[in-house]
């Protein structure tokens, strides 16, 4: 009977951390439908609300960001993956980012955003979705975007804050056409982060330290560890901004993602605590990376 049961766990542990590059590359498969939605003026800003659907049946939404004054020209597109609350409207909290294209993305998820720790583990299985739905929305985004006449196809910067950190590295990895990668307060690995995010929901460790084991494999989080798949981003530049005082990711795992990846690369470290998502903070971290990009095509 036991061995039966170690049998079977050790059979069901592999089956859900099994290669995802064959189910990434089937749920992106094509562009089958796309649905613009009328665009509002903020501020000087043109925000128009994107729906994608693919051939699979994979759907993704997204906020296009462009200035006004931009309407002329053909821009630097700049992929945004922020936190999983905030999704496509990060694209309202941003600052100045005259002479870029932004396009900030939802996550594929359709679950509850804020559950308690029954719904929680209830979830995990759209979770683990919503994980692995991630890398390929991001890539059909990208086919998108690339058709657009307004974009620069030659300057494409992927930018994942936080949760949105390994799955830009993983689409990064996998699409030559991100020209540069940005991973902004995230880390590698997959159960120390996770862990610390479930420290809200499950309060009690000895109940969270097993549970979040658990969840990780569930969730494939050792095979989606962006330490696994960062060093095929080189020779494409790699830059990581990251918090002194970050509260949620252990300096540890913060360098053993920028270990992992190859030149060129670049390491900043940053004042303050771990990002959130109000307009003052994302402004900050927004303004280093616009004013880099236009550094660059000066």
């Amino acid at each position: 009977m036991v061995t039966a049961v170690l049998s079977g766990t050790g059979f069901g542990t592999a089956w859900l951390l099994r290669d995802p590059l064959p189910y990434f590359q089937h749920r992106r498969s094509s562009l089958s439908s796309v649905v613009e939605d009328s665009a509002t003026l903020d501020d000087g800003y043109e925000l128009q609300p994107v729906r994608l659907v693919a051939s699979s049946g994979l759907e993704v939404e997204l906020m296009v960001r462009r200035s006004v004054a931009d309407s002329t020209r053909r821009l630097p597109l700049v992929v945004l993956l922020g936190g999983h609350l905030t999704g496509r409207s990060a694209a309202r909290l941003l600052g100045d980012t005259r002479g870029l294209l932004v396009a900030a993305l939802s996550y594929p998820f359709t679950g509850h955003h804020r559950p308690d720790p029954v719904t929680f583990v209830r979830e995990i299985p759209k979770i683990r979705t919503a994980f692995l739905d991630t890398p390929p929305a991001l890539m059909l985004a990208l086919d998108y975007l690339t058709r657009r006449p307004d974009v620069d196809t030659t300057r494409v910067e992927a930018a994942g804050v936080s949760l949105g950190v390994p799955f830009v590295c993983i689409a990064s990895a996998l699409d030559q056409r991100f020209t540069r990668t940005w991973a902004i307060h995230g880390s590698g690995g997959s159960y120390v982060p996770l862990e610390v995010n479930m420290r809200r929901t499950i309060p009690f460790a000895p109940v969270r330290w097993p549970a979040a084991a658990i969840a990780n494999v569930i969730i494939a989080g050792p095979r989606l560890d962006p330490a696994r798949w960062v060093q095929r981003i080189a020779p494409r530049p790699f830059v990581m901004l990251n918090a002194e005082g970050d509260q949620q990711l252990p300096r540890e795992v913060i360098e053993a993602l920028y270990r992992s990846a190859q030149p060129p690369k670049q390491l900043l470290w940053l004042r303050g605590t771990h990002v959130r998502p109000e307009s003052s903070v994302v402004r900050a971290l927004a303004a280093m990376v616009v004013a880099r990009i236009r550094a660059d095509s000066s």
